[in-house]
């Protein structure tokens, strides 16, 4: 990863872990919704979230989202590899660099 992208300041990445839906309720655009719904309350300039590569319906949505690959990553000990995605949010941050309020 870049150094661009992996630049850090506390306020402009918000991460998404495990955004799911039980397999009865999929196909209803509720993921969709959830996913509207947090990201229309976050005030940072974008997303990331990692999602397992045999995912393949989450990887589909989540492209269709606006999200792009940015690396890989094991999230956590004993994790298989996790592709890492960005959404860009399209909010810059304020001049003293603190978020919007």
């Amino acid at each position: 990863m870049s150094d661009e992208v992996s630049r850090e300041d506390g306020h402009r990445t918000f991460g998404l872990m495990e955004l799911a839906v039980r397999p009865m309720w999929r196909g209803n655009g509720i993921t969709r919704r959830l996913h509207g719904t947090l990201l229309g309350a976050l005030d940072a300039e974008r997303v990331l979230l990692d999602v397992h590569p045999a995912s393949e319906a989450a990887r589909a949505a989540y492209r269709s989202w606006g999200y792009r690959k940015v690396g890989e990553a094991i999230p956590w000990d004993g994790a298989a590899l996790h592709d890492v995605l960005i959404l860009d949010l399209g909010r810059a941050p304020t001049r003293d660099g603190m978020p919007r309020s």
